[in-house]
Order: structure tokens, then C-alpha cells, then sequence
């Protein structure tokens, strides 16, 4: 093979070599992003979130997805996570969802005290309508703005539902509900959900929820939270 050909052969696995390094940036960068970029969009939006709602944001962690574009999971100093989307015409964040979030859980998250074997309290939090969000509104007690808002609280439990320990559970919900009610939580909905079973199944959940009407059932007795039980 004279010098000529190998010094083709040579180019030609180089430029091959570059073409597949450049293609693999490309595609690297279409599925996880520009990293200079991700980090760009974190300092961006911290400094934009806390001009906004004038906190103090201990940590940025940008990501990007394929849906969402780049974006950050902040945190406050007073332990608040929220997600926000650097959109090339607007930003979209999630800080007031998750501070009513807070403050619901501080409110209404007791159900342990009621209800046996609670594994964890979740809630549910969405403006009901856009011109709702009000910055103004955030030192308020979320009592005071819940009719702005849709809240649902999740209580999961450690076990799946067995038959002998039905009533125990109702009279647990019955006399949180109770509470929820005496401590300005009219209008949320509450979902009890059993642990699946061995074979991955759903066992059943307690649902006090809204029906085609937007009407919550009315709770007077255990029977009436037994008749809210769905699934099983």
C-alpha cells in the first residue's frame, strides 16, 4: 500500500471519527441538553424567582427535558422545592402550588392522629382559575384563600384493606374528617388510599370527593364514609 493511500485511508477514519463525535454531541444535547446552558438556566431563574416573590433561594439544580425545555428545581431557605420552566416567551413556575402546599399540610396534615397506620399525607393544589394568582396573597393563611384554590389530601396507608379492619379505619376518617371540617376545611376533597396487596393490586380507597355536580357527599356518620369506598 503506497503513501498515498494510506494517507487517504488515514483522513478518511478521522473525518469519520469527527463526524461520529459530532454526531454524538448533537444527539447528546437533544436528549440532556447543553450543560453550559443548564447551568445558565439555573442561575437565571434563581435570580428571576427571587426578584419575583422576594425570597431567598438556597440552591438552583437546573435539568433539561424534551418537554419541558430547560428548567430548575429550587429550593428556598425555608425548605420550599419548586420547579420552574425558562419558555422562550414567558416562565412558568410552581412556587405559590407549592408553598399553599405548605401551609396545608402545616393546617390540615394530622390524619396519623385519627387514622391507624398511615404511611403518608400528600396534597393536591391547583389555582382554580388563572386570575387567582394573586403574589399579594402568599403571607395569607390558606384558610383564607382555599376557595381560590382545587386541594385534595392524600392520606396512603401502610396496609391493604382487610375486612375486619374496615371499621377502625371508617371511624379514623370519620373523626378526621370531622376535624378537617371544624379547622375551615369545607370544600376539600379527601382520599384515603389502602397499600396495594402481594400481588401488586389495588385494594380500594375512601374517597370523599366531588360528584358530576360539583357537590362534596355529605359525612353525618361511618356509614356514610363506608359509602364512599371504591375499588377492591
Amino acid at each position: 500500500m503506497n503513501k498515498e493511500r494510506k494517507m487517504t485511508i488515514f483522513i478518511i477514519v478521522i473525518g469519520i471519527s469527527i463526524l461520529g463525535i459530532l454526531g454524538f454531541n448533537y444527539f447528546d444535547s437533544r436528549i440532556n441538553g447543553d450543560p453550559e446552558k443548564i447551568r445558565d438556566t439555573a442561575q437565571i431563574l434563581k435570580e428571576k424567582m427571587e426578584k419575583k416573590y422576594d425570597i431567598v433561594i438556597e440552591n438552583s439544580e437546573g435539568f433539561y427535558t424534551h418537554t419541558v425545555g430547560y428548567a430548575a428545581t429550587l429550593t428556598t431557605e425555608d425548605g420550599i422545592s419548586f420547579d420552574a420552566w425558562n419558555r422562550p416567551k414567558d416562565i412558568v413556575d410552581f412556587y405559590m402550588e407549592e408553598l399553599w402546599n405548605k401551609k396545608g399540610l402545616d393546617k390540615w396534615g394530622y390524619a396519623e392522629k385519627f387514622i391507624e397506620d398511615v404511611e403518608d399525607i400528600t396534597l393536591n393544589i391547583g389555582y382554580r382559575e388563572e386570575a387567582s394568582r394573586k403574589i399579594s396573597q402568599l403571607t395569607k393563611p390558606i384558610e383564607e384563600v382555599k376557595n381560590d384554590l382545587w386541594i385534595t389530601i392524600y392520606v396512603d396507608l401502610k396496609q391493604p384493606f382487610r375486612e375486619e379492619k374496615a371499621i377502625e379505619i371508617e371511624k379514623g376518617i370519620f373523626n378526621y374528617y370531622q376535624q378537617l371540617l371544624k379547622d375551615n376545611g369545607e370544600d376539600i376533597e379527601l382520599i384515603v388510599r389502602h397499600d396495594e396487596n402481594s400481588q401488586k393490586q389495588d385494594t380500594g380507597s375512601y374517597m370523599i370527593v366531588r360528584d358530576t355536580n360539583g357537590k362534596i357527599p355529605t359525612i353525618r356518620d361511618i356509614e356514610s364514609i363506608s359509602n364512599t369506598f371504591f375499588g377492591g
